[in-house]
């Protein structure tokens, strides 16, 4: 019987600390809302006082919240009472600071001429625009195939998307490329041992015709690249 006693003891003591444990775990899942409560029952307080005269208290109540921890709506609304507060106080300064963390942390907020003072609400507006307009305006970055436009044979076009000219440029100079080597290696080919030849008409106009082609392929080449470079994509 008494080791009986001695087990319910030890049973019950394990069932004590297992309850304890619980406790603490429903706690700590607990402290959250328990913070949402705190910002909450801040900003109402901020708010009351607000609406009661007492400026101070209610900047008092409203800087005591954790702007980080604070949902979207209860952050709106610990900005806008501030500068409600720093307007009544003649705290232009600190009102328009106020006013554009409100901006910058719901840029959809409207004022409610209800509540806001049309001279706050004017300042809110004036804060707004100028918000906006010092946004940093985004660089457009260089297209990645930028510098394949300085390679001939209509690469430039391709990589634009101009495959019409690009095809146009391929045919041309490399016809132009083609019959310049071509005519070169013909008339080396008749080439007497000392340099030359049984027709000089012959490889006269050959010469003439090989260097015609070379230098529209260097015209055409140049055309290319100018107008990969030129011409802008729509």
């Amino acid at each position: 019987m008494k080791f009986e006693s001695m087990i319910r003891y030890y049973r019950h003591k394990t069932d004590v600390k297992m309850f304890f444990c619980l406790l603490l775990i429903l706690l700590s899942l607990f402290d959250f809302p328990a913070v949402t409560k705190a910002e909450d029952t801040n900003l109402e307080q901020g708010i009351k006082s607000y609406e009661y005269g007492d400026y101070d208290n209610s900047i008092k109540s409203l800087k005591q919240m954790d702007e980080v921890s604070a949902s979207g709506k209860t952050r709106t609304l610990m900005h806008l009472y501030l500068a409600l507060d720093y307007y009544a106080k003649g705290m232009t300064d600190s009102m328009n600071k106020e006013l554009k963390s409100l901006y910058l942390a719901d840029p959809d907020f409207t004022p409610n001429p209800v509540i806001v003072p049309p001279t706050v609400i004017s300042a809110y507006n004036k804060i707004k625009q100028k918000t906006v307009l010092a946004l940093p305006v985004p660089v457009k970055e260089k297209d990645g195939n930028y510098w394949w436009r300085i390679v001939p044979f209509g690469i430039g076009q391709f990589s634009k998307g101009d495959n019409k000219k690009g095809t146009i440029l391929l045919i041309a100079e490399t016809t132009e490329l083609a019959v310049n080597i071509a005519t070169y290696y013909v008339r080396k080919s008749k080439e007497n041992s000392d340099g030359s030849y049984n027709n000089p008409v012959w490889a006269g106009n050959m010469q003439v015709v090989q260097l015609a082609a070379f230098w529209l392929f260097v015209g055409t080449a140049s055309y290319g690249i100018a107008d990969a470079f030129l011409w802008k994509v729509p």
